[in-house]
This record gives structure tokens, C-alpha cells and sequence, in this order.
């Protein structure tokens, strides 16, 4: 371990595996993967491996605007099936601040987001300005001003805003697609992961807060007495928000609390479309069965 890694570190092996099967023959697919965890503060990737099959025509590593890193690749050739396998070895620090750590009031930080450094003001914009999926609007600020109160604590009013879409809103996997608008979310009450980080992102950028989706994984826990299954874990997402003086502070609206280190960073952007982690088109193929298997397990 390195000299950074602490007692409290987490170490977890991350297998994501996704699987197509066409009708008929696909003649070219080209996708763009965000599966490679980025590196962070306080994650660090030790091993990454990805394995795509059939054997990609053309392949390419980069960054995309946000730092995410990112893999091109294009499968040039008839094929009726194909299958894309991340396997990643990443460890965690403790980063989230205890829920009593001081924080200036909201307006202070919404302040200070537009009168900081040229640098700092150029990275907040992009996460405060509506995005495609993510458009500030009068419902959203609507909620986000239930919990930001005038004067209250930045650091509370986030939890408590997190909480709320937790309280609210029911998980439901059958409700919304990726597509589903967000007023359409606030009008089922319902959704996944996905749609209540964009609908908590939506409600602090509505506000003048900066905001941003991260996606990732989460360790989840089996029944007492019962094994963790393989491939039964999912990916997830949750939101980052901006303070002055805590930084970048991750929250999990879909479970309402506070992210630290039973979370694993994929990649961070406006909204899933920026880090969707499978993303292309394909020529050919009919209809096809998409099926994807995560598995999340703690390292000693």
C-alpha cells in the first residue's frame, strides 16, 4: 500500500461485463466506454483491464473534456453478438466530511462560485449552466429552495435536499427510460438512480449552486446470512457539489446520505449522456438483448 493508504482505506475488485446479442448480423458498431475508473484525491486504480470480443478493428485511449478517461473502439466486421468486460482493482479514502462539518451558508457558496478565480470560475460554469437533460427550471428550484432555506448551512441543506428526493420519491426501475424527462420524473414521483441524481443536480443549479452526475458503482450488502451473488450489483450514480473550503462533496440522493468510500468513481459530467458508460450506434443487427452484470467486491 502506498504511503497515503490509511487504515480506513478500501480496497474492491469492480467486474462490469456487457453482453449484445442482434436478430440479425451487425455489420459495424463503433461505442465509446467509460469504464475505466478515473483517478482522484482519493481514489487510486491499481489494475484495469478491458476486454472486448470479437477483437475491435480499431481501438484508441483518451480523455474526454471532463478527464474522464476514455476508450474508442470500432468492431468493423460481421458479427451477431459482442461483449465489452471491465475489470478494475481501486482503492478509496475517506473524503465525505462528517455531517457536522462546518460550512458557510448557501448563499455564500452560490456567491463565491461567480466571484471566484478565473480557473475555478471556468470549471463551476459548465456544472451550474442547464445541460440537455439537466434544464434549471422553476420546479427544480422549487425544490431545491424546500431545503436551501435562507441562511442555512450549504453542508446541511445538501444532506437534507438528498434526503428529501429519498423520502419522495420511490425507486422504480420500470418507471423511466434514459430518456424520461425530468418533468415527467417529478410528475411519477418515481425512478431510478439516474434520474434522481439529474433531478438533484437539477434543483442546486436551479438555485445557482454548482453541481455534477458522477457515475460509478456501490457496495451493496446482501440479506444477513446470505452470499453475495456475482453480477447481482448494478452501476450507479450520484451527485458532487461544490463549497468553498470542502471542495467537491459527493451525495447519494437514491439512498439519501452522504458518499465516502462504499463508492466508486466512474467518471464525472454535466449528466449521464456526458459518462454513459456503453455509448454508440451499431449498423445492422434488427433488434437486439442487451444484458450487463456488475459485481462489486471488498478486497482484505
Amino acid at each position: 500500500m502506498s504511503a497515503a493508504t490509511t487504515a480506513a482505506t478500501v480496497r474492491y475488485r469492480v467486474r462490469h461485463e456487457t453482453a449484445y446479442r442482434y436478430a440479425h448480423t451487425a455489420e459495424h458498431a463503433w461505442q465509446r466506454a467509460h469504464l475505466r475508473p478515473r483517478s482522484a484525491p482519493y481514489q487510486r486504480l491499481l489494475q484495469h483491464a478491458l476486454t472486448i470480443t470479437p477483437e475491435p478493428t480499431e481501438r484508441r485511449s483518451d480523455q474526454d473534456f471532463f478527464g474522464n478517461p476514455v476508450e474508442h473502439f470500432a468492431l468493423a466486421r460481421p458479427h451477431t453478438a459482442s461483449s465489452v468486460h471491465a475489470e478494475s482493482i481501486v482503492e478509496v479514502d475517506p473524503h465525505g466530511p462528517p455531517p457536522d462539518a462546518p460550512s458557510p451558508g448557501w448563499e455564500d457558496v452560490r456567491e463565491a462560485a461567480v466571484s471566484a478565480g478565473a480557473a475555478t470560475r471556468f470549471e463551476l460554469a459548465q456544472f451550474v449552466l442547464s445541460s440537455p437533460a439537466v434544464p434549471r427550471s422553476g420546479a427544480c428550484a422549487r425544490l431545491g429552495a424546500a431545503e436551501f432555506t435562507p441562511g442555512r448551512r450549504w453542508l446541511d441543506a445538501l444532506s437534507g435536499l438528498a434526503r428529501r428526493i429519498h423520502r419522495e420519491f420511490e425507486f422504480d426501475p420500470s418507471a423511466t427510460t434514459v430518456a424520461t424527462p425530468l418533468d415527467e420524473v417529478l410528475r411519477l414521483g418515481r425512478g431510478v438512480c439516474q434520474d434522481f441524481a439529474h433531478l438533484m443536480v437539477a434543483g442546486l443549479r436551479s438555485i445557482g449552486l454548482p453541481a455534477r452526475y458522477v457515475s460509478g458503482y456501490l457496495l451493496t450488502h446482501p440479506p444477513a446470512g446470505q452470499p453475495r451473488l456475482v453480477g447481482a450489483d448494478a452501476s450507479h450514480a450520484w451527485v458532487s457539489a461544490w463549497c468553498p473550503g470542502l471542495g467537491w462533496v459527493d451525495v447519494d440522493p437514491t439512498n439519501g446520505k452522504l458518499a465516502d468510500t462504499e463508492f466508486v468513481t466512474l467518471a464525472w459530467g454535466r449528466e449521464y449522456g456526458d459518462v454513459a458508460p456503453l455509448r454508440g450506434v451499431v449498423r445492422g443487427g434488427g433488434e437486439h438483448v442487451l444484458s450487463v452484470a456488475v459485481t462489486v467486491d471488498p478486497l482484505e
